[in-house]
This record gives structure tokens, sequence and C-alpha cells, in this order.
């Protein structure tokens, strides 16, 4: 069955290999677990990923890590046994898209749906409940390795420490987010390429106007901690004034202007002690609708226009 599964995709180090092959597999190219950091995470955070993968990760594990590792088994063993699922095995191959080598993936396991047909699998311990059932780096992390292996379904099934059982969620193939995970992926691959530039494809222009800017922030963010430091003594004295209407005062170089404002909110504690009852049913039907849209979130899912990224950040040398 994982036979059928890896014809899909090539094989870039076996399961059992030695971990140092492991590592340098998934340094040569992007991983599944970076493709997010990646998409959505600054220069720095690429300069640390690539640094990672050139000079080793300052990262070796922590007990959280380790209890991660030592339930995966367990997870894939509880998750063999969901409705649907014929068969389910672990694997820590190294699997590379066939058509883009560099783009990886280490699917946790790989598995056959009586519905779904072959699948992956992602599992992952968690220590207490999350608001959000797929987060998005995970979420990007199933997707890619869909892309690598050219699945259509990927497993994520998620253990709460102290809980008995798993979570567990079906992820449909996204083209549109796959897209631009590959991307992205291509782009950092031909920026390592180039050899990592600290200036890549801007004109001059535009690197003064940048330069301008991380002065800017760093003007503000003096700014901001001169506004910090003396706020509590300004709001402190305010508070004495305990003023009911505008407060308006002169200083030597500033002037200060104060308004109190009111607004009318809904007052629970009073709401619940006139009609308890009524109170608790809307409480638990907000409940129930927010878990219901929460699931729905995980498998409805669309792409639409968004105010667009805009970051800029001082890369040390803004003086």
């Amino acid at each position: 069955m994982t036979d059928t599964i890896r014809n899909a995709a090539l094989i870039i180090v076996p399961d059992g290999a030695p971990d140092e092959d492991w590592q340098d597999g998934r340094a040569e190219g992007v991983t599944a677990s970076e493709v997010h950091s990646i998409a959505v995470g600054s220069m720095k955070a690429r300069r640390t990923i690539l640094d990672g993968k050139l000079n080793g990760s300052t990262f070796h594990g922590n007990q959280h890590t380790k209890r991660g590792h030592e339930l995966e088994p367990v997870i894939l063993a509880e998750a063999a046994q969901l409705d649907g699922v014929t068969v389910l095995e672990g694997s820590n191959a190294l699997l590379g898209h066939p058509e883009h080598p560099l783009h990886r993936a280490t699917p946790d396991g790989l598995g056959r749906h009586a519905v779904r047909g072959v699948f992956g699998a992602e599992v992952k311990r968690r220590e207490k409940t999350a608001a959000v059932d797929v987060p998005a780096d995970h979420y990007d992390q199933c997707q890619f390795g869909m892309w690598v292996t050219g699945l259509h379904w990927w497993l994520y099934a998620w253990k709460v420490e102290g809980e008995d059982g798993i979570h567990h969620r079906w992820i449909e193939r996204d083209e549109d987010r796959i897209a631009i995970l590959a991307r992205q992926a291509d782009d950092f691959i031909a920026w390592r390429a180039a050899g990592a530039p600290s200036i890549n494809g801007l004109p001059d222009d535009v690197d003064d106007a940048l330069a301008q800017y991380a002065r800017g922030l760093a003007i503000a963010a003096e700014g901001e901690a001169l506004k910090k430091g003396a706020r509590p003594v300004i709001d402190a004295w305010i508070a004495e004034q305990a003023p009911t209407d505008a407060l308006r005062r002169e200083g030597s170089h500033a002037a200060l202007t104060f308004t109190p404002k009111t607004k009318t909110v809904l007052d629970e504690d009073a709401w619940a002690a006139a009609d308890a009852k009524q109170h608790a049913d809307v409480v638990d039907m907000e409940e129930r609708a927010l878990m219901i849209r929460r699931a729905a979130e995980n498998v409805y899912r669309k792409t639409v226009p968004a105010t667009p990224g805009f970051r800029i950040a001082p890369n040390g040398d803004a003086a």
C-alpha cells in the first residue's frame, strides 16, 4: 500500500535511513513544516530557516517535542480505527514532488480510506484544547504534503494531554492555497540559489526608500517608548481630578485635553439575575453556534481578497 502511495512522489530519503541522511535531505529543499513560515514570514524568518539548513538547527528538541514523538504511534494507532480507514501506517520517509524535487514532505503516516482513497496523515500533541482545530501552519503543512505526494486528502489528528481518545479533521486538497505555497517555495529556492542576497531585485531608489522607512520605524519606536514612559504619570494625575466634563490644561511644552466617555453595554449579571433561564439558553445557543462555525471553517474554505501584507523591518544596516 505505501509503495503505491510513494509512486506518486520521489523518495528522497527512505524509511529507516540514518537521521543524518534525513536532515541532509531536509536541508536541500523546502519542507512542508517550513513552508508556512516561508510563505507568510519576514526576510528575517527566511534567513533563520536558511541558517538552519546551512549550519544546522540550534533547536534539538525539548520535553514537549520528545513527548510528541512518543505519542505519534499512539495517535496513529487510534486514527487507524476511525470509520472508513482500512489501513494507516507510520512513515518517516522524506518525499519529493516528482516535477519539483526540492519541494519535500515527511508525512507522519500514509493510509487508505474506503471512500477518500489514499491519504496522508499529520499527527500532533497538544497540552490543551486550542481555539482553532487546525492552526494555519498545520493546514499549510498538510496542503504542501498533498502537493508533494499528489494526494487529495490528509488526515489531521491530535491528542490533548490528559484526555482520552484523539480528535481529527479530514482536510481536502486546496489548489488555490497549494499554488501560493508552491510559488513561495520556489521564490525561497531561487533566493537561496542566488546566494541569499541582502539586496535582491530592488532599484536604488526603492532601496533608499526602504532605508528611509526603516529610519522612520526607529524614530517611531523611540517616540512610542517616550510616550509609554510618560503616560502613567499623566493618567494618574487625570484620575485624581476625577473629571466629569472635558478637562483642559496648558503645560510649558504641550497642552492636555481629556474628555470622559461612556457607552451603554449589555449588563450580563442583571440579565442573568432577572431571567436566568433565558440568559443560559442564549449563552448555550451562542456557544453551540460558535462550535458549528469553527467546524464549518475547516470544511468550507475559499480564497478571497484581503488587505495585502505590508511589512518593513530594519535589517541591521539602518542608521
